[in-house]
């Protein structure tokens, strides 16, 4: 028996932890908080333990896998709690631990510290044959330990590997799928490490699913048919809600208890955070990538957030500066948040961000290289919206593309420290947020090619604040790894 607690986002009076247990039977759970026992008021199941595969989609097989998610409540914001617990089954008796802090109400003043975020995405456990994702966590841990993780999309590759024949009934697929998941949450070393730094929240894209995810690939053949598509969606969509899925409360949640395709927000002043899931339910046609809730979700965030004159964090699985891509891309890459009807809606509502001076800053992964670019409100000559990306953490294979730059390399005798790693794209000259025009220039910064992830270090600054971005290589030569910290960013209110 084996347990692997990672700590997600809660309020900051709470902790909320995600558990899985291996073990052939159901266990009792046993909570501590700083070595004092729990009792069942102060630690409640937001998703109570269970198989990792629901009982509709298991097999013969048994059960291997419980997982779960527990709250617990009424402690201090900001503060570092010793979190163990115990599980037992037929005299079996197994324990873990963790240290982890809740979230603050508000970022620290200049003099005081650092709020850091961690941004990952894009991770392919086949490919993180080194372990250089816990080699970081251990890095981080000792040098700039992060209090939040964003995790941005793409944390498993269901559809890999390329050209499988995968089987077609979903009671396999979830068995498969909770195999990957389990390889990345609940490994020895690696991923795993990465995920138990900070209190961790996802937004799923296509890979949680299956590459342009819900179109078909072809690639996949289970996604050439109407039901090849129902049962992957069906088996896709349990284990992520057994893995990543925000199970919120309704206090902490805009418009009720928590669906799939549901956002998250987050508020640590002056900082709020949305986190929008543009991938669980997006359309077929095309109409949507986000439900009406989630919509609706938005306009309430972003009336908030003006209100309260904060800086905006939108966080998505794919960047908005893209543009649409051609039908013929689209079909066999994927599309782009631009190529669906409700981008329009989306766009205008972050436009009146802009449009009342507030500080907005776009984050996202998917693309498979990192970048900062900076746009600049032309009537104030301040640089007011800012794109971060994060991509990938671990490359994953793509066969073909692979094998073609191998024969280059060994054709023209030249190898690069990122052979097999895209440059980051151009950004567009002007924004196109709220029929703006030309008022708002884009202009990029900064290029970051290979395995990474980012830290985002925030300071309060009278009403504002100030971030800084700094990106950590991940790679097998250390002399590769040296972290590239960029300039402050200011983010005050106009």
């Amino acid at each position: 028996m084996k347990i692997t607690l990672v700590p997600r986002v809660a309020p900051n009076d709470c902790l909320r932890l995600w558990i899985g247990v291996l073990s052939s039977q159901m266990p009792a759970l046993t909570w501590h908080l700083d070595n004092i026992p729990l009792n069942s008021p102060c630690v409640q199941p937001l998703r109570p333990l269970a198989s990792a595969i629901a009982d509709e989609l298991r097999d013969e097989r048994p059960v291997e896998n419980f997982t779960g998610v527990f709250e617990i409540s009424g402690l201090e914001s900001g503060r570092v709690y010793k979190v163990s617990v115990t599980a037992s089954t037929n005299g079996v008796i197994t324990s873990a631990e963790l240290r982890l802090k809740t979230l603050p109400s508000r970022i620290p003043d200049l003099l005081d510290g650092t709020f850091n975020v961690l941004l990952v995405s894009c991770f392919h456990h086949a490919e993180d044959r080194g372990g250089q994702a816990g080699l970081m966590a251990s890095q981080l841990n000792s040098a700039a330990r992060p209090d939040l993780t964003l995790l941005l999309g793409d944390q498993v590759y269901l559809d890999l590997p390329t050209l499988a024949n995968f089987p077609a009934n979903a009671a396999a697929l979830a068995h498969k799928f909770e195999a990957d998941y389990r390889a990345n949450w609940q490994g020895e070393a690696g991923y795993s490490q990465l995920l138990r730094l900070a209190p961790t929240i996802s937004v799923p894209d296509d890979h949680e699913y299956w590459n342009n995810f819900p179109h078909p690939s072809p690639f996949i053949q289970n996604s050439w048919t109407q039901s090849g598509r129902g049962n992957w969606t069906i088996a896709a969509t349990d284990l992520y809600k057994a893995f990543q899925f925000a199970h919120e409360r309704d206090a902490y949640f805009h418009g009720g208890p928590a669906e799939l395709g549901d956002a998250s927000v987050i508020d640590i002043e002056p900082l709020s955070f949305f986190l929008a899931d543009g991938r669980s339910l997006r359309d077929p046609g095309r109409a949507t990538v986000l439900t009406t809730r989630a919509r609706k979700q938005l306009e309430h965030w972003a009336a908030e957030v003006i209100r309260k004159r904060c800086t905006a964090l939108f966080i998505t699985g794919q960047s908005l500066l893209d543009s649409a891509s051609s039908e013929w891309k689209g079909k066999i890459a994927d599309y782009l948040m631009p190529n669906y009807g409700d981008f329009g809606h989306i766009t205008a509502t972050l436009g009146k961000l802009a449009e009342a001076g507030l500080p907005v800053i776009l984050i996202t992964g998917d693309v498979h290289w990192g970048r900062v670019a900076t746009i600049r409100d032309a009537r104030t000559g301040r640089e007011s919206i800012f794109e971060i990306i994060s991509s990938p953490t671990s490359l994953a294979s793509s066969v073909g593309r692979d094998q073609l730059v191998a024969v280059r390399d060994a054709v023209t005798g030249q190898t690069s420290v990122w052979p097999r790693h895209s440059s980051p794209d151009p950004v567009p000259e002007f924004l196109w947020f709220g029929g703006f025009g030309g008022r708002f220039s884009c202009s990029r910064t900064h290029e970051q090619v290979g395995n990474h992830v980012a830290l985002l270090s925030f300071a309060r600054i009278g009403a504002g604040a100030r971030m800084r971005v700094t990106y950590y290589p991940l790679h097998d030569d250390p002399l590769q790894c040296k972290p590239r910290s960029l300039r402050e960013m200011s983010l005050a209110p106009a």
